[in-house]
């Protein structure tokens, strides 16, 4: 993930304890645009630049030293996520220290997640001894005693990302935040120009429904005709709001050297695009009976609230599959080697959704009726074990008595990976062969309910 000059913006440097906010950060820096008028010249795409991240830019390295050598004397940056465990990793206060030997200590950023910078106690010192230590007096460049850190605990995550964003292109923060505020309250203002025209719709909908239903007797089987065309209309504005917020949030979910997959539906009279990018459909969804049901083919989509727009898209798209039920049970299936599993540093989503007030809780082994009685919303994160028929018919019962149904698949994934060793699953190979994509687990759910994930996928 190197610039065009084979340079990083910045070295990510943390615990693999923090690995969770390693990836975070990486995310909320590589996604920031710069707005309008901050820096001009800084960036032709108004983007910060690359990042390095040891474990998403190594995975292929053969010696991790020489990668993280190189790419510390390559980073214009240093950004240091400071926690009590990073206080105490040696290869976090080694990178450290190596980029200081490259005398660019004042380029240096510390963002704190947990505990208390310069306590002393080990127990929360969340500064790592490279990081507080005195440089050369002789060395104008050189790192103060006691580095300023931001703190993300007060700052939350707009401000900090926003914080430094203006540290990392050399400008003043204020300016680049009023912009950055004013442009996210045009946005808003336009969601909530949108929201207004679709209530407004809905309200007049609903008054022709009441005044139709106070008519008298005689008219009653009309009126009732009437209210279900109202709902029916209710229905359309709804998914045309969802499918309005699914493409504001394509350019933060799509990042570079992320692969989506694609969907294809039988039906787009019943299935409603969510977001559609160079005409490959990483999100649809439709009613099915009473239930409702969302496809996804980029597992970015659900990765949890990696943005505002994010997280505002996976609220209500989750709410829409619990049929506005605050208190919704969730289930997440983890018997069938999904690849989104319940427990995982790395998926925000199970504890966002616990953080939004759902109940969520694990469905491990078969599915069956048992498993999903008292449950509001069922995900199924991209599985590559065997569904049995008995499990898809217990999820379409689910599904048509009003349940929801989260599905995530990469079919170009299943394909070119699932055989290959080292990928051993339970269920595995019942059945499967990837020369023929109906035999994908995740297609022989999703064939029931009339889409398909492909075998292709965005360049």
């Amino acid at each position: 993930m190197v610039g065009p000059d084979g340079h990083y913006r910045a070295f990510i440097s943390y615990s693999q304890q923090d690995k969770a906010w390693g990836k975070r950060i990486h995310t909320w820096l590589e996604t920031y645009r710069i707005p309008d008028g901050v820096a001009p010249g800084e960036t032709t795409n108004h983007r910060l630049g690359r990042f390095f991240r040891d474990e998403e830019d190594m995975a292929a390295a053969s010696d991790i030293g020489v990668i993280v050598r190189r790419a510390i004397e390559n980073a214009e940056s240093l950004i240091v996520i400071c926690s009590p465990r990073s206080a105490q990793s040696k290869w976090v206060n080694a990178e450290i220290h190596h980029y200081r030997r490259t005398g660019r200590a004042r380029k240096v950023f510390a963002i704190i997640i947990d505990g208390v910078p310069n306590s002393g106690d080990p127990a929360t010192e969340c500064f790592p001894p490279a990081l507080r230590a005195a440089g050369d007096p002789d060395d104008p460049d050189a790192l103060p005693i006691e580095p300023l850190g931001l703190d993300v605990r007060k700052d939350g995550p707009e401000r900090a990302c926003a914080r430094l964003a203006a540290g990392l292109i050399g400008v003043d923060f204020d300016d680049l935040w009023q912009r950055d505020r004013r442009r996210a309250e045009a946005r808003q203002r336009m969601i909530i120009g949108g929201l207004a025209a679709i209530s407004t719709v809905f309200a007049a909908l609903a008054a022709t429904a009441i005044w139709l239903g106070a008519q008298s007797e005689r008219n009653a089987t009309e009126a009732r005709a009437r209210s279900a065309e109202a709902e029916a209309a209710r229905a359309v504005l709804q998914r045309e709001y969802l499918s309005m917020l699914g493409e504001t949030v394509i350019e933060d979910v799509l990042i570079p050297n992320e692969v989506p997959g694609d969907i294809a539906t039988d039906n787009p009279e019943i299935w409603f695009p969510l977001m559609i990018t160079e005409q490959v459909q990483l999100a649809a969804a439709r009613d099915y009976k009473a239930g409702r049901i969302l496809a996804v083919a980029h597992d970015r989509v659900i990765d949890g609230a990696i943005s505002v727009r994010s997280e505002g898209f996976l609220q209500r798209t989750v709410r829409w599959l619990a049929n506005s039920k605050a208190d919704a049970a969730i289930r997440i299936a983890s018997g069938h080697c999904e690849w989104l599993p319940t427990r995982s540093d790395d998926w925000a989503l199970p504890q966002d959704l616990t953080d939004w007030g759902y109940a969520v809780s694990e469905t491990a082994g078969k599915i069956d009726d048992t498993q999903l009685k008292g449950a509001d919303v069922l995900i199924i994160g991209n599985a590559w074990g065997n569904f049995e028929q008995s499990e898809i018919d217990a999820i379409e019962r689910f599904v048509a008595r009003g349940g929801g149904l989260l599905a995530a698949g990469l079919g170009w994934s299943w394909k070119d990976s699932s055989a290959k060793p080292g990928f051993a699953c339970e269920g595995r190979n019942q059945g499967q062969d990837v020369n023929d994509m109906s035999t994908y687990p995740m297609n022989r759910l999703g064939k029931l309910f009339g889409m398909q994930w492909t075998d292709a996928f965005q360049e």
